[in-house]
């Protein structure tokens, strides 16, 4: 859900005039798991992944990317009950992200219907493709995940040829590079 087509002028303007401009280069972790969030990244281009890392394994589980106007659902979440983070995530292109501080967006959750429609939208949204996610992981096998990765990785980008290496894909499905290569093949 883009928050730039979601919210009105009015409230765009006062995110842009209370938000730090900020340009992060490609391949930067810009949060990890039980990492306190101080701001809500509101992306205004660029693309983020979003995912669940086990220490224990090293394996991650892809939850889902951010694009041009989106906002992080778990980093609201996080910021807004004074929580770690429960997720990490990295750039995978140049980004420009205003970041809005913890008390400002609290303060609009008080003054701003528009801002919790927003926010019930956005969980609306998540909670679905967090269903999605279990679903696959619980009852698809890996060819099956494999091949709705490649179609959804595709869609997001508008990109027909993949621009991701045989281990980002395997890291993304929480499988071994080894598993996705024999598949391909």
């Amino acid at each position: 859900m883009k928050y730039n087509e979601a919210l009105s002028k009015n409230l765009i303007r006062e995110l842009s005039s209370h938000a730090t401009s900020l340009t992060v280069p490609k391949n930067t972790q810009i949060i990890s798991i039980g990492d306190t969030i101080e701001d809500i990244p509101f992306l205004v281009s660029g693309v983020i992944r979003v995912y669940v890392e086990s220490y224990e394994s090293g394996k991650e589980i892809l939850l889902y990317y951010l694009e041009n106007g989106e906002t992080c659902f778990m980093s609201i979440i996080a910021g807004m009950g004074d929580e770690i983070s429960k997720v990490s995530a990295i750039t995978e292109t140049e980004c420009e992200i205003n970041a809005v501080s913890n008390d400002k967006v609290k303060q609009w959750q008080g003054q701003h219907t528009e801002w919790n429609r927003f926010i019930i939208d956005l969980l609306v949204l998540n909670y679905t493709n967090s269903i999605k996610t279990i679903e696959e992981l619980s009852f698809l096998n890996i060819e099956s995940r494999l091949l709705n990765y490649l179609k959804k990785h595709q869609m997001v980008n508008d990109l027909i040829e993949i621009s991701k290496t045989q281990h980002q894909i395997a890291q993304d499905l929480g499988t071994s590079r080894e598993v996705v290569s024999r598949i391909l093949k």
